[in-house]
């Protein structure tokens, strides 16, 4: 916020100020690059991204990383069992209640472990124990200015009595695009069912998926204009109140029609037209669409992530370069405009480096690999697929498409965590209904029995997810440990000036503790002179 006792947040909040950030180093890139996969996907060096980057973005890789761990046994389980499927002709068979079992096991416990690993790295970063501090304020954020009644220095104001309405406002034009969605859906599934009779329909399959995207990129604009308009202070607050936004939104439209397939969609009406599965089976139905948005994301949505800063950088040059009049067409060799500009300055062109960004493809994904994961076993192996080409792509605009960000002390993924966290659960009931409601493996049962058997299945899985907390806590017994004998080294040398306790405290502490009598021996004063 302040350099050198410049207040840089103004001057960007002013125009005075373009650009702030800090500048690359081309041998720690290079170095970083040479090993990506050591060190951004197997995490084997992330204290190289840490030290670069920042405790937040490495965090975000060492997240990727044991991810991409954790899935290597659901990835070979679910390639093995995609076999017996395929001699079945569904997956709608016995092996799925093996699938189910184990992916609520998997989804209740997953995000546990990854606290005890950021844990473990937090305090060996120096993170652990970080309380929360004021944040500085946003350039974009605006307000009156005043005296800050904690910082008695001058800064901006927005009073909650006029963002309020503004909150309001946005919260009721999501309520309009949520009922908008759900009659877009309504209208999508009724055409799924026209293509279905006319033998397309992978070809509907697929246009739901684009349909999907779109509207996924398109309220993604919407959202961040609305919170940008709510105009808050820090970029936490900024952060969070997008992520509330997004999170609603993008569940439903990237899942709604897979949960209408599973458990709405066999022997019901929609506007009035009959709706039924391929061959009276939904679960082949929900396989197929599942795969599909899998595929979409590992195709188009890596193909757009990685092609928008190269067009972004292209479009800048093209309208400096037409600003002085500088000769450019679309074929001009980007790398050849203004051939003679410094790196510093090669490096305004680029943009801001936002993890939120991957974060919230990433929990997207993590949907995708474990709601429905009873109806498409092999989707893991798309997702592992999915993670190493994200951690590759990732990490390439990192080093060449983006700013180097400024490095951002953080303990833990939150709230992104949290987000994680409840996914992993609606993963273990949905699962469980799929397999109890809508599979053939208990379709002789009446409703009754099927909902004492799921409840008991979901309340046996919470069960099983409080005795792995007991046994492993969140925060490890080391992790705790260490963390309270640093802070008696910190007390020791901030306190007592790096000596021990004094002879008063250690001779209380000695009087409290119950101590063996001493022994005296009648010689001991004659032997001592």
């Amino acid at each position: 916020h302040n350099c050198g006792g410049v207040d840089v947040g103004q001057l960007l909040h002013d125009g005075h100020l373009i650009h702030y950030f800090p500048l690359h180093e081309q041998r720690d890139l290079e170095d970083m690059d040479k090993d990506w996969f050591k060190t951004f996907v197997m995490g084997r060096n992330i204290h190289k991204v840490r030290n670069y980057f920042g405790e937040r973005i490495a965090l975000y890789f060492l997240f990727m990383s044991h991810f991409i761990k954790w899935l290597l046994i659901p990835t070979v389980v679910g390639t093995f069992l995609c076999v017996i499927d395929l001699f079945f002709g569904t997956s709608n068979n016995f092996t799925a209640v093996f699938i189910c079992i184990g992916v609520g096991l998997f989804s209740t416990t997953f995000i546990h472990f990854w606290r005890r690993k950021s844990h473990l790295y937090a305090l060996k970063w120096g993170t652990f124990s970080m309380k929360k501090k004021p944040e500085p304020t946003r350039p974009e954020f605006y307000g009156v200015s005043r005296v800050n009644p904690v910082t008695s220095r001058v800064d901006r104001y927005y009073p909650w009595s006029e963002r309020i309405w503004k909150v309001l406002f946005s919260y009721s034009v999501i309520l309009v695009s949520l009922i908008s969605l759900f009659f877009t859906v309504g209208v999508l599934m009724v055409l799924r069912h026209e293509f279905h009779k006319n033998g397309g329909r992978i070809t509907f399959q697929v246009i739901n998926a684009l349909i999907v995207e779109l509207l996924n990129t398109l309220f993604t604009s919407l959202a961040t204009w609305l919170t940008d308009r709510e105009n808050h202070r820090s970029y936490s607050e900024h952060a969070n109140h997008l992520l509330a936004k997004m999170v609603v939104f993008k569940f439903i439209n990237c899942y709604v029609s897979l949960y209408y397939i599973a458990f709405l969609k066999e022997h019901s009406y929609l506007f009035g037209v009959p709706m039924t599965c391929v061959n009276d089976d939904c679960l082949n139905d929900l396989g197929s669409q599942l795969a599909i948005f899998m595929l979409m994301r590992l195709t188009l949505q890596n193909m757009i992530e990685l092609g928008g800063p190269y067009a972004m950088m292209w479009y800048r040059r093209m309208t400096e370069e037409s600003a002085f009049n500088f000769d450019a067409t679309l074929f001009t060799n980007p790398m050849t405009i203004m051939p003679d500009l410094s790196s510093p300055e090669k490096q305004s062109k680029k943009e801001d480096y936002d993890v939120y960004t991957d974060m919230d493809e990433v929990l997207i994904l993590y949907g995708y690999s474990v709601l429905f994961v009873v109806a498409c076993p092999w989707v893991p192996l798309i997702a592992i697929i999915s993670l190493v080409l994200e951690c590759f792509l990732d990490q390439k605009k990192l080093v060449l498409l983006y700013r180097r960000p400024f490095p951002d002390a953080a303990s833990n993924n939150e709230p992104w965590d949290t987000a994680f966290d409840v996914f992993g659960m609606l993963a273990m009931a949905t699962n469980t209904a799929v397999i109890v409601f809508s599979s053939n493996v208990f379709a002789g049962w009446n409703h009754f029995h099927k909902i004492l058997l799921f409840m008991v299945v979901e309340h046996a899985m919470i069960g099983f997810r409080i005795l792995i907390a007991t046994l492993f806590p969140a925060i490890p017994h080391e992790v705790r440990l260490l963390a309270m004998q640093q802070q008696v080294m910190v007390h020791r040398h901030l306190n007592l000036g790096g000596e021990e306790d004094s002879h008063e405290t250690r001779a209380s502490a000695m009087m409290a503790t119950a101590q063996p009598p001493p022994i005296v021996h009648d010689g001991d004063e004659e032997e001592f002179w």
